[in-house]
């Protein structure tokens, strides 16, 4: 692409010409002029029912035949209560409320508001600050920018940042930092839990390489934050809506979290969307006369709401729970077998169709990215990762990736595995 009038974001301006110009998606691929494409992460994480979608894209041209936009401040319309009771009725009756975002980073955005509202609320003004893991992704707003630990080397230009927040290292059970987690957590507690106002997590950490949090610091946790009156914010954003087994990561942890942010394949990732579900001692703090200090104009966009609803309803119809944790099954069994062929791969985490793959590579994002380059090159869309713990590449794909397309992901990972251990 030869034309840069927009600024893509994340990416440096020296690498635009790498932009896939896609003039077809359909399925499990995306097209572009010369290129057939295996759309291994789904978009970004968002397109879990494939794209083109036809029932969604019906449920969202019968909504605009009849509103398509309404001013969220002063109005609403059936599609959006809709929307608010299916998503608690999705999450088991767990939360009493719902409010609407346009986006993932803008549901963390509004869950760090809500945690530290609600301690005020209480008269407990001192308990401000936000523990965040140190390698977490939380989003690109202020923020969610601040709470996303991985990304702080490049926030300098940005700064200052929001104040009150705290990093603390994860516990990674397959490189033994569980225990060494655990005490850091309870010294933490100890030195700052009449500070804490909130702790916000990933139950499976993405960036950090797809790391879920053993059980026995989430019971740690929990009792800590019992004690210490601390709310527990759970980043569903990436996990939720069945993509890694479950309706949502934190049903498999035996823990309740008191505000819970979602976005991405809420709606089949076709229009922007997110949500934040509140728990019954945050939403019982919200009395009459009070009203919560967030809004955006396209907050719960009627279109928006159309498409999650209809989401949904495919999803539950289709038991899409017991589909993704039959496919992940199916990709664990292959990725270990390449692993066995190739040392290349270090390990493989899977849960459910959330996948990280650990790569015999330096702690070099530019390494990891040439990798994801010459993916791309060979037909298969994925996503790189590096942080301190752990450098490779992530795939999520569509739920409705079939067995010989995942065999068709797996070779391409093996064909270009093989073309980088003969340059090197």
């Amino acid at each position: 692409m030869d034309d840069y009038r927009i600024i893509h974001p994340i990416l440096p301006r020296k690498d635009y010409g790498k932009i896939e110009n896609v003039i077809k998606a359909e399925g499990v691929y995306v097209y572009s002029k010369d290129k057939e494409l295996l759309d291994g992460i789904g978009g970004l994480w968002n397109v879990i029912l494939g794209h083109g979608n036809k029932e969604i894209e019906q449920a969202i041209a019968e909504q605009m035949a009849e509103v398509g936009f309404i001013n969220p401040w002063t109005c609403c319309t059936d599609v959006v209560y809709k929307l608010a009771d299916r998503l608690i009725h999705f999450a088991d009756g767990d939360f009493a409320k719902t409010m609407f975002t346009c986006t993932g980073s803008e549901a963390v955005e509004l869950a760090i508001k809500l945690a530290r509202r609600h301690q005020a609320s209480k008269e407990k003004h001192e308990k401000k600050y936000i523990a965040v893991f140190e390698t977490s992704y939380h989003g690109t707003h202020y923020g969610s920018m601040t709470a996303t630990g991985v990304d702080r080397e490049y926030y300098g230009p940005y700064g200052p940042m929001l104040q009150g927040f705290a990093y603390l290292p994860i516990p990674f059970e397959s490189k033994q930092t569980t225990q060494a987690a655990i005490q850091s957590l309870e010294k933490f507690f100890t030195k700052y839990g009449e500070k804490l106002g909130g702790f916000l997590l990933e139950p499976i950490l993405g960036v950090s390489g797809v790391v879920k949090l053993p059980q026995s610091y989430v019971k740690r946790l929990k009792e800590l934050c019992r004690e210490y009156e601390v709310l527990l914010i759970f980043d569903e954003i990436s996990t939720g809506f069945y993509r890694t087994g479950p309706k949502f990561a934190y049903q498999e942890m035996n823990i309740k979290p008191d505000i819970l942010c979602l976005s991405k394949g809420m709606n089949n990732g076709v229009l922007p969307l997110g949500a934040v579900l509140i728990g019954n001692e945050v939403s019982q703090m919200i009395k009459d006369h009070d009203f919560i200090n967030h809004f955006s104009t396209q907050n719960a966009n009627p279109l928006c709401c159309a498409a999650g609803v209809k989401t949904i309803e495919i999803l539950e119809r289709e038991n899409y729970g017991e589909i993704v944790n039959r496919k992940g099954a199916y990709f664990k069994q292959r990725l270990e077998a390449l692993k066995k062929e190739v040392s290349f791969i270090k390990e493989v985490r899977i849960h459910g169709l959330m996948i990280g793959i650990e790569l015999e590579m330096e702690n070099d994002f530019s390494k990891v990215l040439e990798f994801v380059t010459d993916l791309k090159e060979d037909g298969l869309l994925s996503y790189p990762y590096n942080n301190k713990y752990s450098t490779g590449i992530m795939l999520l794909p569509p739920y409705i990736v079939t067995l010989d397309q995942i065999d068709s992901m797996v070779t391409i990972l093996k064909n270009t595995i093989v073309k980088q251990i003969q340059y090197s």
